[in-house]
């Protein structure tokens, strides 16, 4: 009768750990890049009145498309008696940000495959 046996001893040698090391960075590298939020404001003084100044946000976030990400008015809001047109932020990342995940992903299942592989029993 065969069962399964859980061997850790490939995990003490210097191979085997460093791939325990790269596969919990790959975790870290598309977690932090593939859930990443930001934003930027832009606070707009009103002449003549200092105390109505208003603040606009443009938020973005993975894949870094920020051609698409505009800076919203706060709705309802009157900016300085002015039409506030929106206007969006320059530059498309999406290209360098999709290659950084895609490439964690396989490094991460690379590591998954290498650990099971690692020191197999050659009959």
């Amino acid at each position: 009768m065969s069962s399964f046996q859980l061997n850790l001893n490939p995990l003490k040698e210097p191979l085997g750990f460093s791939k325990v090391l790269e596969w919990i960075a790959s975790i870290f590298a598309f977690a932090t890049c593939g859930g990443f939020k930001g934003k930027t404001e832009i606070q707009v003084a009103c002449r003549p009145k200092v105390s109505d100044n208003k603040t606009i946000t443009a938020t973005f976030g993975y894949p870094f498309r920020l051609n698409e990400a505009s800076f919203q008015a706060p709705q309802g809001v009157n900016m300085c008696d002015v039409d506030w047109k929106n206007h969006v932020l320059i530059g498309d990342y999406s290209s360098s940000a999709q290659f950084y995940v895609t490439f964690a992903v396989f490094v991460f299942l690379y590591c998954i495959a290498a650990l099971c592989w690692l020191h197999e029993p050659v009959s």
